[in-house]
């Protein structure tokens, strides 16, 4: 079973992207900020990481920045942000995001994104 971490601190959202994934039979675990996503990340093994950017006590950048300066294995990760600008999915993704996607969601579009990187 494939194991997503899903780091975001609206409930809303959160509630959304758990109910589209775990109806899908992936194992999901839930992040609020990035300091605990950082914590479960040196802890346990992801498969994929669903990751918001504008995030309490160490936002999704910062958080991917930590990861590629520590060393951690990093799960493969699409970045759900309400950030729409290329110079935001560009930062995300020099830090080594696989994909980007802005919110709203498309929910086909967010379970494409996932099925495609939990390969």
């Amino acid at each position: 079973m494939t194991k997503v971490l899903i780091v975001e601190d609206n409930e809303v959202n959160m509630k959304l992207f758990c109910d589209i994934l775990e109806f899908k039979n992936y194992s999901v675990t839930k992040a609020v900020d990035g300091v605990e996503a950082y914590e479960k990340l040196k802890s346990d093994v992801f498969d994929v990481m669903v990751l918001d950017i504008q995030l309490p006590k160490l936002d999704g950048l910062s958080l991917l920045r930590k990861i590629k300066d520590e060393n951690i294995s990093r799960p493969k990760t699409l970045v759900v942000s309400a950030f729409a600008m290329d110079k935001d999915k560009q930062n995300a993704k020099a830090l080594g995001c696989e994909d980007y996607i802005t919110k709203p969601i498309d929910i086909m579009n967010f379970l494409s994104c996932v099925e495609k990187l939990s390969k």
